[in-house]
């Protein structure tokens, strides 16, 4: 069977096609597929049809439904995006005592809260005359690059985590992660130490 057909000649992302085939696939116990990659809109076809077929075959062989198997072909959406509610990261909000920015997502929009306050906005740029931060350089450039990574995930209905890059399934590699370490100190702290070394 050839995918090729559908993937590389329909102008959409190709994770929910090629899940679909290889779930046809499956059912019709069909053990060889052709994949081709030509589009660059196709450029993670191979490691699409290689998740797919995982879910498939595990799924047919359970009796059960493609789901909870592993999460890779969801590159835009996640299943859960907002682990907390509103009203919980306000409740959270309110027991901060020190000036270290938090950022979370909640299906209202981006939260963004300290000691001094508690914001809420859609848009990331709305948020940033609100946090008293415009002589610091550092933190403003921190600040602004999660908040923006923020807006996209809350926007698509993914799951976001402060410090941590979003998770883009087989649709992007993700970067390396050593679990035996510390991660290093971001550029936020670097600066502040060496400003406080002067």
């Amino acid at each position: 069977m050839g995918t090729g057909n559908l993937t590389e000649l329909t102008d959409a992302d190709t994770t929910g096609i090629t899940a679909v085939l290889l779930g046809i696939a499956s059912e019709l116990h069909i053990r060889h597929v052709l994949v081709v990659q030509v589009s660059p809109h196709t450029r993670r076809t191979v490691e699409e049809h290689d998740i797919a077929r995982r879910i498939m075959y595990a799924s047919r062989a359970e009796h059960d439904l493609p789901k909870d198997y592993a999460d890779g072909l969801l590159a835009l959406h996640s299943r859960k995006p907002f682990p907390l509610t509103p009203e919980e990261i306000a409740e959270n909000a309110a027991a901060v005592r020190d000036k270290n920015f938090r950022i979370e997502i909640a299906e209202d929009g981006i939260h963004v809260y300290n000691r001094d306050g508690h914001h809420v906005a859609r848009s990331a740029l709305d948020l940033f005359p609100k946090l008293g931060i415009e002589a610091d350089g550092a933190h403003a450039f921190y600040l602004g690059t999660e908040l923006a990574k923020a807006e996209i995930a809350w926007r698509l209905g993914k799951r976001y985590a402060q410090d941590e890059p979003l998770d883009w399934g087989v649709a992007a590699d993700a970067p390396a992660d050593d679990k035996t370490r510390l991660k290093e100190a971001g550029h936020t702290l670097v600066a502040k130490k060496k400003r406080e070394s002067k």
